[in-house]
C-alpha cells in the first residue's frame, strides 16, 4: 500500500517509528532541561556548602557555562522538534539523535558543575582567617548532579 504519510492517515514530520513524533522530542527535551534547571536550586535540592574567603572568576564563569548548556539542551530540543515538523520524512535516527544531543548537553553541564565543585572544595580548603577575605564571606552551593556527584 503505497503513498505519502498524509495519505495512509499518518501526520507530516511523523518517523518510522510511528509513535515517536516531534512533540515526544521536544517534551523529553523540555522535561530533561526542566528537571536539570530545578536540580541546580538549593532550596529545592540539598547542596554541599563551600564558604569562600576569595573572589574567584573562575566559579562564576564555570556557573554561568552550566547554566548555559542547561539552556542549549532545552534549545535543541525545540530545534530537533521544529526539524522533525519542517521535514515531510525526517528518517529512522533523526528523533534520536535530537534527544542523544539534548542528553549530551546536560552531561557536559553535570561535568562542568562537578569541575566547579572541585575548585569551589579546594578553595574552601585554604585556611580562613578572620578579616583576610576579600569581602564578607560567600557560600558556594554545589547542587547534585545526575551523572558526577
Amino acid at each position: 500500500m503505497a503513498g505519502t504519510a498524509e495519505e495512509q492517515g499518518g501526520r507530516r514530520g511523523g518517523t518510522a517509528w510511528p509513535r515517536l513524533r516531534a512533540e515526544h522530542v521536544v517534551g523529553g527535551g523540555a522535561v530533561l532541561g526542566v528537571a536539570a534547571l530545578v536540580e541546580r536550586i538549593p532550596r529545592f535540592v540539598p547542596a554541599r556548602e563551600y564558604i569562600l574567603c576569595h573572589t574567584s572568576p573562575t566559579l562564576d564563569h564555570l556557573t554561568l557555562t552550566a547554566l548555559g548548556l542547561v539552556l542549549a539542551a532545552g534549545a535543541a530540543a525545540v530545534a530537533g522538534g521544529v526539524m522533525m515538523q519542517a521535514r515531510r520524512a525526517p528518517g529512522r535516527a533523526l528523533p534520536v539523535v535530537w534527544l542523544v544531543i539534548v542528553a549530551a548537553l546536560l552531561v557536559a553541564a553535570d561535568g562542568v558543575d562537578a569541575h566547579g565543585e572541585a575548585l569551589a572544595a579546594k578553595q574552601a580548603a585554604t585556611e580562613f582567617t578572620e578579616g583576610a577575605c576579600d569581602y564578607v564571606p560567600q557560600d558556594y552551593s554545589a547542587t547534585p548532579g545526575w551523572f558526577f556527584w
